[in-house]
């Protein structure tokens, strides 16, 4: 259960990375996006918060490979538990806020994937 829930994870942020990555070079998602509020292609603003966050998602990407033994954990036992933790409130934090907060598009695509990384981080974290 433990390695599919990390291999869970690993997929979903690098999914979600692609998808930042997509609005960076200018992909015309905003609907999908930041609030949703706005239509078509992001602004300069919208696609340097992109590039920030997919590096932030291949990063808790890496963390979760690590675990699976792809590489090398840079975190001692304490801190990878620590970090878990985190990555478990981070997930819950953005289901939440997709959920409540984001367009109908918006909430329709990524309320569901946002519920299941937050759970499979429960999973790893427990």
């Amino acid at each position: 259960m433990l390695a599919f829930a990390s291999g869970f994870l690993v997929f979903a942020y690098l999914a979600t990375a692609l998808f930042q990555i997509a609005l960076v070079f200018g992909a015309p998602l905003m609907e999908y996006s930041y609030g949703g509020q706005a239509k078509g292609a992001p602004n300069f603003r919208y696609r340097i918060l992109s590039a920030i966050a997919s590096l932030g998602m291949i990063g808790i990407a890496g963390h979760y490979l690590a675990q699976l033994g792809f590489f090398s954990p840079l975190l001692g036992v304490e801190l990878n538990a620590i970090a878990n933790w985190g990555f478990a409130g981070f997930a819950m934090l953005v289901a939440f806020v997709t959920s409540a907060l984001g367009s109908k598009k918006e909430r329709g695509l990524w309320s569901p994937i946002t519920i299941a990384v937050f759970l499979a981080a429960l999973v790893v974290a427990f």
